[in-house]
């Protein structure tokens, strides 16, 4: 599927709470904010992306901030990613083969992981996993893409991986980055030791 045109979905309409800000903007340690650097990873394995926003936010302000992604509103965000997710998957381009769904708070992944969750992602879903522990981004077909238009709550699309369990790819891969995610400003100083 590796010449086929694969679409990226990224996740950022998450409230922050127990960051105490808004951590979308919050600095790594190269000065990029933290949604730039998972927008950017993000992009080196798909051809092109949607960005959810949550409903109270400007999509004018990302726009500026990720040039080239579509940015999409999530009306329903304060439902939980399976909104998130949904409302993406509502619009995806009919020439999209298949999706790479991303978090905006784990900007540590690897691009080279994207890619080879792409890369394997033929009509299943794919799953990186370090540690046995699952990991982003998280790979759909172009044939879950209904399913994914019709989640809701807060599993985001956990509820297909489960569903689709003997047909998946664990992808088992060297990278940390696939489970580290800043939901706390200790968070991001635990990530500027580890994630230099």
């Amino acid at each position: 599927m590796s010449r086929a045109r694969i679409g990226g979905i990224l996740l950022a309409a998450g409230s922050a709470r127990r960051f105490g800000s808004d951590k979308r903007f919050a600095l790594l340690q190269a000065g990029d904010t933290l949604i730039a650097r998972s927008a950017r990873v993000l992009a080196q394995a798909v051809d092109e992306g949607i960005v959810v926003v949550g409903c109270d936010d400007s999509p004018e302000r990302f726009a500026a901030l990720l040039p080239g992604w579509q940015v999409i509103r999530a009306k329903d965000s304060a439902r939980g990613m399976g909104a998130s997710l949904a409302a993406a998957a509502r619009v995806l381009p009919e020439e999209w083969a298949g999706c790479l769904v991303a978090l905006a708070d784990k900007p540590f992944v690897r691009p080279e992981t994207a890619l080879a969750v792409r890369e394997a992602l033929l009509d299943r879903i794919v799953v990186p996993r370090h540690g046995g522990e699952w990991g982003h981004p998280v790979g759909f077909p172009r044939r879950l893409f209904p399913a994914l238009a019709a989640l809701q709550g807060e599993s985001g699309g956990r509820s297909l991986v489960v569903a689709e369990a003997s047909g998946v790819c664990f992808l088992d891969v060297d990278d940390p980055g696939v489970q580290f995610d800043i939901d706390t400003p200790a968070a991001l100083a635990v990530a500027a030791a580890q994630f230099p």
